[in-house]
């Protein structure tokens, strides 16, 4: 990775997504988390090196959520105002309306912003970077890393087994009941699968004293540097000029301890 996101210590990015996440979840207006969504697309596309289209396909599943969020809220939130619009027993708030549209932008910004951490940060850089700067346990930080190596093996697992399974002359069942005796055959041989390769990790692993071991040195160095300080105070003062331009500009809301729009 050579973009600059990607040269940034991950334990810093991972600092500053959680406390800018945890700073839109008390954000009830739908413009602020706009806002911070647009921002967050654009320093991912300019200085993380991620791909236009990779951002739109990202985007595809988020939304469908956030659309649920929208609907769920106009119809079932709590509110004082009446009913704006009525379709049969279906009885709809603008008020709801505005809180499912707040929370569903929320969503939509915390995602991004996770998504563009995830895509900017070697998964090893960030075991390395929490042992050294948030003084994680290499006994956790490791088998950890170890486990989320071995995700992108279970599609072509699940393919292995599905054909399979048609290799054996098996059928595509047409009921809902066969798709699920399906789902739930192929997902009891993924777990065995999963199973033997932890169990063959761990052998691997106490084969080389790795849980007697009380230090370990480190092929990769994970150092603080000016760049990354720079990066935190960067985007804390970023965060505090959306803040302050969506409050000059009457958006702002900050949410009040109460669950209703």
């Amino acid at each position: 990775m050579s973009a600059p996101l990607a040269r940034l210590d991950p334990a810093v990015k991972l600092v500053v997504v959680l406390g800018l996440s945890l700073l839109l979840v008390l954000v009830i207006d739908p413009v602020t988390p706009t806002l911070f969504l647009a921002l967050t697309v654009a320093v991912a596309l300019a200085f993380g090196g991620v791909r236009p289209g990779l951002v739109a396909r990202a985007l595809v599943p988020l939304g469908i959520v956030a659309i649920g969020f929208v609907w769920t809220n106009a119809l079932f939130a709590t509110s004082h105002e009446p009913a704006t619009w009525t379709l049969g027993p279906l009885r709809a708030s603008e008020a709801g309306l505005r809180f499912g549209l707040a929370i569903a932008v929320r969503g939509l910004a915390i995602g991004m912003l996770s998504l563009a951490f995830v895509w900017t940060t070697d998964p090893t850089d960030l075991v390395v970077s929490l042992i050294h700067h948030a003084r994680l346990p290499f006994r956790i930080g490791y088998p950890l890393l170890a486990g989320y190596r071995f995700l992108p093996f279970f599609a072509d697992e699940h393919a292995q087994v599905r054909t399979a399974r048609r290799v054996r002359g098996e059928l595509a069942p047409r009921s809902p009941g066969g798709v699920a005796r399906r789902a739930l055959g192929e997902l009891v041989t993924l777990l065995a699968l999963a199973v033997r390769r932890a169990t063959r990790i761990a052998i691997a692993m106490d084969a080389r004293a790795f849980a007697a071991a009380r230090r370990r040195t480190y092929y990769r160095a994970a150092r603080l540097r000016l760049g990354d300080l720079a990066f935190a105070a960067g985007a804390l003062a970023m965060a505090l000029a959306l803040l302050a331009l969506s409050a000059a500009a009457g958006w702002l809301r900050i949410w009040d301890g109460r669950f209703a729009a």
